[in-house]
């Protein structure tokens, strides 16, 4: 409800400046727009607003499995990488939960750009300029969603290391100039970082870096408990452990794509590290990583295992893909089953109830109405009263005000045109009476 609320209530002029002019600090105004044009087409109805972030969730999978098979060049390895990815329960949010959005419009755009610059480097050693503006326009938009973003040029530049063959330095100085895009691209990063940690953000401490060993420690302990589905975090020598061995098995191995994956799993979660953890939709990038990790060490036991019966290599394939996904399956529904998540769906139940109930008790409010709420099933600490309401009734100057948020000392019911209460699970309107 704060986002579409203060999507709203964001002047336009302002939205699009934000999204031009990066390098402001303003809280991602992409998301904005995102709200403000779903809320501008449908109100306060919430389905299409989930159908279009459903359309995102499959976009971003089709995406994924065409940077999955840019990287491997294999579409088995793609197949199963974009299984694994496909779902992770505790990821969850990223399917749903539209106060996530920011996430996967990050999401979108970061790939989008990255398997557009792969694609390039795969047709001529010198992108054309039409397409690398193209790239630095879609990490403008994936900056202008989240800050994870700034990620890019580092996973870019780690894909030139390990995946791009060294005869690609040839007498055109096709890498040289891509050198320089990738620096271009670092430019804009730094200068977004700039403008982030010295913009209103950072006021938030939720938003604060530290920058920390323990904190480090921490908060990849708190991501790595919530991807091997475990009830709390990790030890912090079991977290710099798997980062660890994950690291020294792809070198071990000499698995350049096994290299390139751990560092979609490390750069990818990186811009979060130093931040109080949160839930593990930041992880949405960087589970991309994991995921090509998983598939390339997988697809890789296959060739072992079909060198010795190469008629089998296809079934062994498709059972393998099976079998990987009847595991994932069983695993996460598990953990579905077993987690019931109270916090995740409280909020939308108290919100339908206020919704249906008021617009029963209240189909319509005079202009500039003052309400109040002598009591109601929302925490003593926010506002989602005032934002539900001022976009239920489309009313920018209702004031609503609550009882919860000065405790010590009561509102007075006569200062208000409309005073409601909360009995049993039910609104009753006090004044005017009913």
């Amino acid at each position: 409800m704060f986002n579409m609320y203060f999507a709203w209530k964001t002047p336009l002029r302002k939205v699009i400046t934000d999204n031009l002019f990066f390098w402001n600090g303003s809280f991602r105004p992409l998301g904005v727009v995102f709200y403000r044009v779903l809320y501008a087409v449908a109100g306060f109805n919430p389905v299409p607003l989930h159908v279009v972030y459903l359309i995102l969730g499959l976009l971003n999978l089709a995406i994924c499995f065409w940077f999955l098979h840019l990287v491997t060049d294999s579409l088995r390895t793609a197949a199963l990488g974009t299984l694994i990815f496909a779902f992770h329960s505790r990821l969850m949010e990223v399917w749903f939960r539209t106060a996530v959005v920011y996430d996967v419009l990050c999401f979108t755009f970061v790939y989008l750009a990255a398997c557009l610059y792969i694609w390039e480097t795969k047709r001529r050693p010198s992108p054309e300029p039409a397409r690398l503006v193209l790239i630095a326009v879609c990490f403008l938009l994936a900056m202008d969603a989240k800050e994870m973003a700034i990620a890019l040029p580092v996973l870019l530049l780690c894909y030139e290391i390990c995946l791009v063959p060294g005869r690609q330095l040839d007498s055109t100085g096709g890498r040289r100039s891509r050198f320089a895009f990738l620096g271009f691209l670092l430019v804009m990063a730094v200068i977004y970082t700039t403008g982030k940690l010295t913009g209103p953000m950072v006021k938030n401490p939720d938003y604060t870096p530290h920058y920390s060993v323990a904190r480090f420690a921490d908060t990849w302990s708190t991501y790595l408990g919530q991807l091997l589905i475990r009830p709390g975090p990790l030890k912090h020598r079991s977290a710099f452990a798997i980062l660890a061995v994950t690291l020294v098995a792809a070198a071990a191995v000499r698995s350049r794509k096994l290299l390139f994956a751990w560092s979609i799993i490390f750069f990818g979660l990186l811009p979060v590290s130093f931040v109080p953890g949160r839930g593990a939709f930041v992880m949405y990038i960087s589970w991309v990583g994991w995921s090509l990790y998983a598939a390339v060490a997988i697809g890789a036991l296959e060739d072992r295992i079909g060198r010795y019966q190469p008629r089998w290599s296809l079934a062994i394939s498709c059972i393998v893909f099976v079998l990987v996904g009847y595991r994932m399956g069983k695993t996460n529904l598990h953990d579905q089953r077993a987690d019931p998540r109270h916090w995740l769906y409280d909020d939308p139940a108290r919100t339908r109830a206020l919704v249906s109930q008021i617009k029963t008790l209240q189909p319509a409010f005079p202009a500039k109405t003052s309400i109040l709420f002598e009591d109601d099933a929302f925490g003593n600490d926010e506002y989602t009263p005032l934002f539900i309401l001022s976009l239920l009734y489309h009313d920018p100057d209702l004031t609503v005000d609550r009882d919860k948020l000065s405790p010590n000392k009561p509102l007075n019911p006569a200062d208000y045109q409309y005073v409601f209460t909360f009995q049993d699970g039910h609104y009753r309107q006090l004044k005017p009476v009913e």
